[in-house]
């Protein structure tokens, strides 16, 4: 069965993101090296970004696989980084609204029907 469309951009969209939140975090993180000194909450916010990067661009390979499970994972930790961050609206606002974006084009009807094909659910026992 081939790719449904919402689905190729949604890998593209959740690639886009991991690379946008860790080109958020080298400049936060060149923001703070280059201050008056280093505190430890843009370090930890520069250490969340890049970790939810790495995390985002690892899974949408996994989505790519057409893995159930890392559909689910990215539905979970989008809502949960994207959510807060869109409701603060700050400067990563945009990234939120591409998360949202990613997560919405997963749950399409076409590809919802594509993993039920490609990665079915184990049955009970």
């Amino acid at each position: 069965m081939s790719t449904p469309g919402a689905l190729r951009i949604s890998r593209f969209v959740w690639i886009l993101a991991g690379v946008l939140f860790l080109g958020f975090a080298a400049n936060l993180f060149f923001d703070t090296w280059t201050g008056r000194s280093l505190d430890l909450g843009p370090l930890a916010l520069v250490a969340l970004l890049a970790v939810a990067g790495i995390a985002f661009c690892l899974l949408a390979i996994r989505l790519w696989k057409g893995e159930r499970s890392a559909r689910a994972q990215l539905t979970w930790i989008g809502l949960i980084a994207a959510l807060p961050t869109l409701l603060r609206m700050g400067r990563y606002a945009i990234l939120a609204a591409v998360v949202l974006v990613a997560v919405l084009l997963m749950w399409t009807p076409a590809s919802i029907k594509y993993f039920k094909l490609v990665s079915p659910k184990p049955k009970q026992k």
